[in-house]
């Protein structure tokens, strides 16, 4: 049984008159006769009742048209979406990003990606930083968000977003927007920080902040993830130094004070394989350069 045979089987089928499917299926009538004669005696089964004047379908013959029309339409999608990932218009994207990501850039991107490329599916995973380009060159994530320079020959890095620093109170705190005038108000707060890794621009960047105003944080707890920093905050465990977008994260009893006047500010780049060609990682990379980003998202 050929493909060619089942479309022309369906449109006699569908017509139920030789000549007026053969022009529609643009092939000469005896030649139509002559594919539908060889695939019945292909399956050993009439398809047709046919006379001079009518042409029906066998009992047969109306179970392969039904099976026939699913097989087709099953065909033409396996056919369409083979193309859809030959183009990176199908398939699936790995993110590895920083908790904060979540609450600027993810959002308006996945929005992005949904209207242009509705069939690209996005796997999330919150990942360290320090962790984030081993899983890149370990080919565990596709593309990656980070708020720390990196130079590798194999990975390229593009800056997305930039916003400011601000300070984290509870709730509760005695500073507010209206009486804060400076980090040295905040000199003898037990803080909640990230820790410090070798070369970490964004810590450096925190404690700049601090000593420009002479002091250094006293840190009194440490976490890698800013979820729990704010939670530790919120209880009254310290104030901390963050990337204002969190503000945005969740309905905790806090206070967001933006360093607005302060010269540091922090960066969200994009990070990926140089010589990743997945057309899938393409077409992200396209919608997520594209993408226009503010820091009220």
């Amino acid at each position: 049984m050929e493909f060619r045979q089942l479309e022309y089987f369906l449109g006699v089928a569908s017509e139920l008159h030789f000549s007026r499917a053969a022009d529609k299926l643009f092939i000469a009538q005896p030649a139509l006769s002559r594919q539908i004669q060889q695939l019945e005696e292909n399956l050993g089964v009439m398809l047709f009742e046919r006379d001079k004047r009518n042409v029906k379908l066998t009992t047969a013959g109306e179970y392969l048209r039904d099976e026939a029309k699913q097989v087709l339409s099953q065909l033409e999608n396996i056919s369409k979406r083979t193309q859809q990932i030959h183009k990176g218009e199908d398939g699936e994207i790995r993110i590895g990003h920083p908790g904060s990501a979540i609450y600027s850039v993810i959002p308006p991107i996945l929005t992005s990606l949904r209207k242009y490329f509705p069939e690209i599916k996005a796997k999330l995973s919150e990942v360290l930083e320090d962790n984030l380009f081993e899983d890149l060159k370990n080919y565990q994530v596709d593309v990656g968000f980070i708020r720390e320079p990196f130079v590798d020959k194999n990975v390229a890095t593009k800056v997305l977003f930039e916003e400011s620093f601000a300070l984290i109170l509870p709730e509760n705190h005695w500073i507010s927007e209206e009486n804060f005038t400076s980090l040295a108000q905040v000199k003898y707060e037990p803080f909640v920080l990230p820790p410090r890794y070798t070369g970490s621009v964004y810590y450096d960047l925190i404690v700049r902040m601090c000593e420009r105003e002479g002091f250094s944080p006293n840190i009194a707890h440490e976490s890698n993830y800013g979820a729990t920093i704010l939670r530790l905050v919120e209880h009254n465990l310290g104030v901390s130094l963050m990337p204002i977008s969190y503000k945005y994260s969740s309905a905790m009893r806090l206070k967001f004070i933006e360093l607005k006047d302060v010269p540091e500010r922090t960066h969200l780049s994009i990070a990926w394989r140089k010589d990743d060609k997945n057309p899938v990682l393409q077409n992200f990379l396209k919608v997520a350069l594209d993408t226009t980003f503010h820091e009220e998202n």
